[in-house]
């Protein structure tokens, strides 16, 4: 019998991610603070005080989207949101038992109010500042992808930190900064391990039983992933025609300020796709890489993930550490703003088609799989690509990760293969420029 349509109110991603973050926190609160034994996905929902509780944050941190009691209800329930829920904390009391943590936090949720939860100045909020400040990491998750914490006397951990690097050479230097760096990231390895603050990244358990990874926690960890190398078995850069509907035609010109006018061609897809393999683990990962927004000319991102049904994904690779990779590798005609490709089919010159042309016979000569097509049918698709007013900005990407492949594939195999795993811990944040966290997914 197919599911009942529940038809709760529509959340957007990124206000969703903080309700299930304050929610995850406050399940973790209840099973591990105040001792309260969730047997099974039930039992959460007939304990009043969590279940209350869950309505709350629902209704609080929706901003304006959840306006009572039964909206929650349906939000809840077409999200699965109490079995993941019950599943994580299952997982999580396996690894930290018998710890008597005092703070269980996010970020501050605009809109959401309760007496467990100190809006004030939470951890991740001074925590984010702090690495931002000292370290010039202007996002956290850049640092330490870790949603929720738990943390053993934040007043005193805050203490200790502060003391500890009150020491440190203030210069602004890339090399000082490192230094600092490490020796930060010392403490919370160091935290983790006593248990006394632990940043948790959690991913919706989709499986039967969540599972635990430690990241950036003990040498043996450092040692494992400096002595894996993976190695690059094949790439997809398409560039078949590919239509689109006049709905999402409409949205982009939108989204472009562009006037109304019919026009449905576009590119057969908006990504390239990297595979490599680690042998020595027997596990096969791709890199997906396009365009932050589709709809906008913008920059490339990189989002490895494992090819595994029960692989988490990995996150996204910070753009400015890649481009760091592209230096350290000697890359040299690499360009990562969209702004030095030709934006409209009068700038994809003769001259321009041409050079693209001469690339994309030299991927498809390497084995790269560009579609159906000849490399000069591409071009073509290409340029007429440019030519839909809803569409330039795909023709714009395509040729940044056509030029950031080409130029991949030009390295020697050593360095191809060093390249793409240094990326993939890129977005797993792990190595000893990240901060320690487990893993519930």
């Amino acid at each position: 019998m197919a599911k009942k349509e529940l038809f709760g109110p529509k959340i957007d991603a990124t206000t969703m991610t903080a309700i299930q973050e304050l929610a995850s926190a406050w399940i973790f609160k209840r099973s591990v603070q105040d001792n309260v034994k969730f047997t099974s996905p039930e039992s959460i929902v007939k304990d009043k005080t969590t279940y209350n509780e869950l309505l709350n944050i629902w209704k609080g941190a929706s901003k304006g989207k959840v306006k009572n009691n039964q909206q929650a209800e349906l939000s809840i329930s077409e999200g699965d949101w109490i079995d993941n829920f019950y599943k994580q904390n299952k997982k999580l009391l396996v690894e930290v038992s018998g710890t008597k943590f005092t703070v269980f936090t996010r970020g501050s949720t605009a809109g959401y109010m309760s007496d467990w939860y100190d809006q004030s100045d939470t951890f991740m909020d001074w925590i984010s500042k702090y690495v931002s400040k000292e370290f010039k990491i202007s996002k956290k998750d850049n640092w330490n992808p870790a949603d929720v914490w738990l943390i053993k006397d934040e007043k005193k951990r805050r203490k200790e930190l502060e003391d500890a690097m009150s020491g440190t050479i203030t210069s602004k230097s890339d090399g000082v900064v490192s230094a600092n760096l490490n020796q930060f990231n010392d403490i919370f390895r160091e935290w983790f391990v006593k248990k006394q603050v632990m940043g948790i990244s959690l991913k919706k358990v989709s499986g039967g039983e969540a599972k635990w990874k430690e990241v950036n926690v003990t040498n043996e960890f450092f040692k494992n992933i400096e002595a894996i190398e993976m190695k690059y078995k094949g790439s997809k850069c398409k560039f078949g025609p590919g239509v689109v509907t006049e709905s999402q035609a409409e949205r982009g010109r939108r989204k472009l300020k562009l006037p109304t006018k019919k026009g449905a061609f576009s590119l057969e897809t908006q990504e390239t796709m990297v595979s490599l393999e680690d042998i020595a683990n027997k596990k096969s990962y791709e890199i997906q890489i396009k365009a932050n927004d589709n709809s906008k000319f913008d920059n490339l991102k990189y989002e490895p993930k494992e090819k595994s049904s029960s692989a988490a994904r990995l996150g996204k690779a910070t753009g400015s550490y890649v481009d760091d990779l592209v230096k350290f590798y000697g890359i040299k005609n690499w360009k990562r703003k969209w702004q030095d490709y030709p934006q409209n089919k009068s700038e994809f010159t003769e001259r321009e088609q041409n050079k693209y042309l001469g690339m994309i016979r030299e991927l498809k000569a390497d084995g790269v799989d560009i579609g159906d097509l000849t490399p000069e049918e591409a071009v073509i698709n290409i340029r007429e690509t440019f030519g839909q007013t809803n569409q330039p900005q795909t023709a714009n990407s395509k040729l940044m990760q056509l030029t950031w492949l080409y130029n991949l594939l030009s390295l020697s195999t050593k360095n191809r293969n060093k390249f793409l795993t240094d990326i993939i811990y890129l977005a797993e944040k792990a190595g000893k420029r990240y901060g320690a966290y487990g893993k519930i997914y």
